[in-house]
């Protein structure tokens, strides 16, 4: 999904509006059934959103980085946040308080373009989740997963690039076990499709990858 903050003057007013935080690796941003006060845009670093189906169970819905707003529609309508949010290393967030989110979404067409953006594409990666769930083998669920992290994670020019999320994470926003996601890392990295180095998947292009899931 694209920056929020690509364009100028509209990075400039929503900072002028809002308010910047920063957060810990591993700490809470808020938590499922929160009211939603705040819209948060990623400043640098990234958070993963997560629901907690079971005690001890937690399972990953979405991976959101540098220029990346999240838990808008909440946000937009009022209604308690529907997941909790952590930071997953050192983050900085702008929070623009619900209030000032709607005034500028009025008063904005640049910011109602960029709210619309992100439903569509939101809207897009929900369809391909559940097709992919349903639908899938295992290599192909975690080789779409790895798309979009990558996608997420790195710049457009970043290159080996490397998946930064643990077996566990990513066989949860698989639908897998761990031990199955353990087989499929292997087996794609067997067909060469990404490398395994150190324990960290690594990927010199998507373009292989991208390939093996349209066959």
């Amino acid at each position: 999904m694209s920056s929020i903050l690509e364009n100028t003057d509209l990075a400039n007013d929503l900072k002028r509006a809002g308010i910047l935080k920063k957060f810990s690796g591993n700490e809470l941003i808020f938590s499922e059934g929160d009211d939603a006060l705040y819209l948060p845009i990623v400043i640098e670093g990234s958070v993963k959103m997560v629901r907690f189906p079971e005690p001890g169970k937690e399972v990953i819905i979405s991976v959101f980085g540098s220029g990346e707003m999240f838990a808008v529609p909440p946000v937009f309508d009022g209604e308690p946040y529907p997941a909790t949010v952590i930071a997953m290393e050192d983050t900085e967030l702008l929070l623009l308080r619900r209030e000032d989110f709607l005034k500028m979404l009025r008063e904005s067409p640049d910011l109602s373009f960029a709210v619309i953006g992100w439903m569509c594409g939101m809207l897009r990666e929900k369809t391909a989740v559940i097709k992919n769930l349903a639908t899938a083998s295992p290599e192909h669920r975690v080789g779409n997963v790895l798309l979009r992290l990558v996608e997420k994670q790195t710049a457009d020019d970043e290159k080996p690039m490397k998946i930064a999320l643990r077996r566990q994470d990513i066989a949860e926003m698989a639908g897998l076990t761990t031990e199955t996601t353990i087989r499929a890392t292997r087996k794609l990295a067997e067909r060469k499709l990404i490398r395994i180095v150190r324990g960290k998947i690594i990927l010199d292009s998507t373009e292989d990858l991208e390939n093996f899931l349209d066959s």
